[in-house]
């Protein structure tokens, strides 16, 4: 009998640190421990009930086949018409097919980059980042080129000094995970300047968009680079409902993109990958996007007084700091613990010995090691 030959870039892989975490923390759990989880990203809010009402009414009327691959006319035409009012340009444009539907904003990432990666390309990669995006670009044949932050942002002037002949793409992580910052409005017009003279595609990873502490308007979001001019015909904006309506296990996510006819291409992979996402958890997203946002407000409510409280804790400990201040975004804080020892090491007797559960920074890139990613998605007390 012949055996599996698993492919080197499989192989090269390394499995999710994050998830070791997560099953360390369960096995404790299970032993009777009170374990503190601050790893994973992970909302800690139950998904609010209209949107749960939606997914129910959805399933009572027959909606339980199979769906386009981009996803149903109507939860496009909310996910553009989101895109378009929290866009300030007076020719932004996005027809609702412009959109491709995944399952989760991983599949979105997956499928985008299996889209438009060649062997051999190369993708500007933020370091530290989420590894998911870094693997992603592995998967797809392409070559990640990652690039340290300064301050937590990455900067145009980094991108510049990053880009070959072999540079296909940048991605853009704002709020980032794992560090929560912000890219100023700016900076993202410094590195438009970049991309447009080096011909480049921006995937901008919006994830946290909606997570913005900054903002001087209620509903207010970070900044995105897809508003700076002439930036909408060269960004896809990658997206989930997974953080902004505790809606991780739902598995909904997008990818916008241009124009109708790259959106058509991007679904045509997605079709074989998963085909397409239940129906009925489509129309859950849809009363998501375009009924009461009173949840999110309430949400973002909280997790800006637990990020208080980590930041002024955090800041009280001698030896730690916190590289680019408090985090404007996200549920995240990523403090640098490198006057202390090891991340790795301080990660591990944190969970063995007071059962505190946090993610080494070396996870996210090697620019991270030294610090931890503390994820306040979890309660106060």
């Amino acid at each position: 009998m012949g055996r599996m030959r698993f492919t080197a870039r499989v192989l090269g892989i390394p499995g999710s640190g994050i998830r070791e975490v997560m099953s360390k923390s369960q096995a404790l759990r299970a032993a009777g421990k009170d374990v503190i989880n601050w790893h994973i990203g992970r909302p800690d809010f139950d998904t609010p009930s209209h949107i749960k009402e939606a997914c129910s009414a959805a399933m009572a009327a027959g909606h339980v086949h199979y769906a386009p691959a981009n996803g149903i006319p109507a939860l496009r035409e909310a996910i553009a018409a989101q895109a378009m009012s929290v866009k300030s340009r007076d020719e932004f444009n996005l027809p609702s097919k412009g959109c491709a539907q995944g399952n989760g904003g991983m599949e979105a990432v997956t499928v985008t980059l299996h889209s438009i990666i060649e062997a051999g390309d190369e993708v500007i990669v933020p370091s530290p980042n989420w590894p998911n995006l870094k693997w992603a670009v592995v998967l797809a044949g392409g070559v990640p080129v990652e690039v340290p932050l300064c301050q937590g942002v990455l900067t145009a002037d980094a991108i510049a000094g990053a880009v070959t002949e072999k540079t296909k793409a940048v991605v853009l992580s704002s709020p980032g995970n794992p560090v929560g910052t912000v890219t100023s409005a700016h900076e993202l017009e410094r590195i438009a300047a970049v991309v447009k003279e080096k011909d480049l595609l921006v995937l901008s990873d919006e994830t946290y968009s909606r997570l913005f502490y900054g903002g001087n308007t209620p509903g207010a979001v970070a900044p995105s680079i897809m508003a700076v001019p002439a930036m909408a015909e060269r960004t896809v904006v990658l997206s989930t409902f997974s953080k902004t309506y505790a809606m991780d296990g739902w598995r909904l996510g997008w990818a916008l993109l241009p124009t109708v006819s790259e959106a058509t291409l991007v679904a045509k992979t997605r079709y074989y990958f998963s085909a397409c996402s239940p129906t009925f958890t489509q129309y859950a997203g849809v009363a998501a996007l375009t009924q009461s946002q009173d949840c999110v407000a309430e949400m973002l409510a909280e997790y800006d007084a637990r990020r208080r409280v980590l930041v002024d804790g955090i800041s009280s400990i001698p030896g730690v700091s916190l590289p680019g201040g408090s985090p404007e975004g996200a549920f995240y804080v990523f403090p640098d613990v490198s006057e202390l020892g090891s991340s790795a090491e301080i990660a591990s007797r944190l969970l063995e010995d007071h059962h505190i559960a946090v993610i080494d920074g070396g996870v996210f890139g090697a620019e991270g090691e030294g610090h931890l990613r503390i994820a306040y998605a979890c309660s106060t007390e």
